[in-house]
């Protein structure tokens, strides 16, 4: 039979055996459990997203900038090519041949520039399938048409005047609205953040009588309808977004320089107001 100090020695090795099992196994739901864990946990996922996200962000800009990279690139081989102002666009009532005297034919006649009318193969005017009808409808019809047609080419026409004489002011161009928050971001950088010589000249399309009209002609002529517009020379160099682009990239300067050829004559960076108050101030002084 064993002694008992020997039964002493098992029942207490037993029962710290117990008591270490009892305490890892409540030790470690206490420990996922706990402000210090739980904080530790929640602080090393924040910084895995803050991470992800900032990652994110460097590869949008990285594209962004590539893709003003390219434009830049096009539009610089796009100068060398051409560096001749753009012509006026010709007005409405000419034909795609060329030729100012001859109009669109209406209701199968064709009037040419010595006053002779041309009528079609047929000798039919539109719209006559040979039916009787009662009254004057067909030429009542036709009338109409041909009238809501001049009322539309009036108005390209006017369209297409207003647009030629913008294009006169200046080689650079912005086609903005008042409201627009990247129309300011443009204007800002442009206006104040540069010293273009001769200025930017703005065209705010929402306090224009023909904005609707300009803005239309302005997506045929660049493919490009969104507001802000900014044209040197006639040509897109984009928005609001692209021209910030082209300013962090430093490349708004050199832009601006080839494709606006010998119009510009004058493109830095402007002063800050500080140091612009400094030199007035020491001036002042030497005087």
């Amino acid at each position: 039979m064993p002694s008992s100090r020997r039964l002493k020695a098992t029942g207490l090795l037993a029962l710290l055996t117990l008591l270490t099992i009892l305490y890892i196994t409540h030790g470690t739901s206490s420990t996922h459990n706990s402000p210090f864990y739980t904080r530790t946990v929640a602080a090393i996922q924040a910084r895995q997203s803050n991470a992800a996200r900032e990652d994110l962000e460097a590869k949008q800009h990285q594209q962004r900038l590539e893709r003003v990279e390219r434009e830049h690139k096009v539009a610089m081989s796009a100068a060398k090519d051409d560096e001749v102002p753009p012509k006026p666009i010709p007005s409405a009532g000419v034909g795609a041949t060329g030729n100012p005297y001859e109009q669109k034919p209406i209701a199968g006649r064709k009037m040419m520039g010595d006053g002779k009318v041309v009528h079609d193969a047929s000798g039919k005017q539109e719209g006559d399938d040979g039916v009787a009808k009662v009254g004057n409808v067909g030429p009542q019809a036709s009338r109409a048409a041909v009238g809501e047609d001049e009322e539309a080419k009036k108005e390209q026409q006017k369209v297409e005047t207003a647009l030629n004489e913008v294009l006169k002011k200046g080689p650079i161009i912005v086609f903005s609205k008042s409201y627009c928050p990247f129309s300011k971001k443009a204007k800002h950088i442009l206006l104040d953040l540069y010293n273009i010589s001769p200025p930017p000249y703005v065209v705010e399309l929402d306090q224009h009588e023909l904005g609707p009209g300009l803005q239309k002609a302005l997506e045929k002529m660049t493919g490009r309808r969104t507001v802000p517009n900014v044209l040197v020379n006639g040509r897109s160099i984009g928005g609001g977004d692209d021209i910030e682009e082209l300013h962090v990239s430093d490349k708004l300067m050199s832009t601006i320089s080839t494709m606006g050829g010998k119009r510009i004559m004058k493109v830095e960076k402007a002063e800050p107001a500080e140091k612009a108050d400094e030199k007035k101030a020491e001036m002042k002084f030497k005087a």
